[in-house]
């Protein structure tokens, strides 16, 4: 994994954000051992839905309830899924998700509750976004290498550090999973979906700028080698994820593509 950083590019034009354009990230804490989780994802899927797929959904198998089972195909525990949880805070209870790493202004938490999650995203889909995110993807299938661009335009200028997030998730996995609606309390042919595969950053996000002015283009360019793997790390299932933080850690703006259009 090799990264650069490149500022000022005037020879890419990316147009300016409006209201509407907001994509808001959830990164959705879960476990295979979890039996409510099905229904938390269940709701962010729906809100998904409901928002016209500017909600982008990250789900981290990390925590007391992400151990297999014995008879699990797979182990979707990561070890930079364990550096977001201690990033993110450890959630009190299951299902949890962070909202644009938002902090609740009482508790400072950043983890909430799915009864919460409705009313978190709409107010974060209906804020004006401060920048824009432009994401190019180059892959080849022989080698399976991929080269990824992740650029950014503030609207305004904007104070503090401005950090870049790049991770990788995976859709489709088939496996075990706790289910309360489930015979026995286990679904064995659940779908596990935006699984949480790798991220290319740090659990932060890597520094692109500092103080960052208006109508600035912004790049860092990572490169990756898919894994050669059986049953998973399939080109086809694979999406990229990036997104752009701002001085207080608050995700500014997100944007998604999958490895293979």
């Amino acid at each position: 994994m090799f990264f650069a950083c490149q500022e000022n590019q005037p020879q890419y034009t990316l147009s300016r954000a409006e209201i509407g354009d907001r994509v808001v990230v959830v990164e959705e804490f879960s476990g295979v051992r979890c039996p409510n989780c099905p229904e938390g994802t269940k709701e962010l899927e729906n809100l998904r839905t409901l928002y016209d797929d500017k909600v982008i959904i990250v789900t981290i198998h990390a925590g007391d309830f992400a151990f297999q089972y014995n008879d699990s195909q797979y182990d979707f525990t990561t070890t930079e899924g364990n550096a977001l949880l201690r990033h993110l805070g450890n959630p009190i209870g299951y299902p949890s998700a962070v909202i644009n790493r938002v902090r609740d202004s009482n508790t400072q938490s950043l983890q909430n509750f799915s009864s919460q999650w409705g009313s978190l995203i709409s107010a974060e889909i209906t804020t004006e976004p401060v920048v824009s995110l432009e994401l190019d993807i180059a892959y080849d299938a022989n080698t399976r290498k991929m080269s990824t661009a992740l650029r950014a335009v503030p609207n305004i200028d904007l104070e503090g550090d401005l950090r870049f997030t790049l991770l990788i998730k995976e859709d489709n996995m088939i496996d075990w999973q706790s289910d309360t609606e489930a015979a026995q309390g286990v679904d064995r042919e659940y779908n596990h979906r935006n699984v949480l595969r790798a991220v290319l950053t740090t659990p932060e996000g890597d520094h692109v700028a500092s103080d960052a002015k208006s109508f600035q283009s912004l790049e860092k360019i990572y490169s990756f080698t898919v894994p050669e793997q059986t049953n998973w790390w399939k080109e086809t299932d694979l999406t990229i994820v990036g997104f752009v933080t701002g001085s207080t850690g608050e995700i500014l703006q997100g944007i998604e593509k999958p490895l293979i259009p």
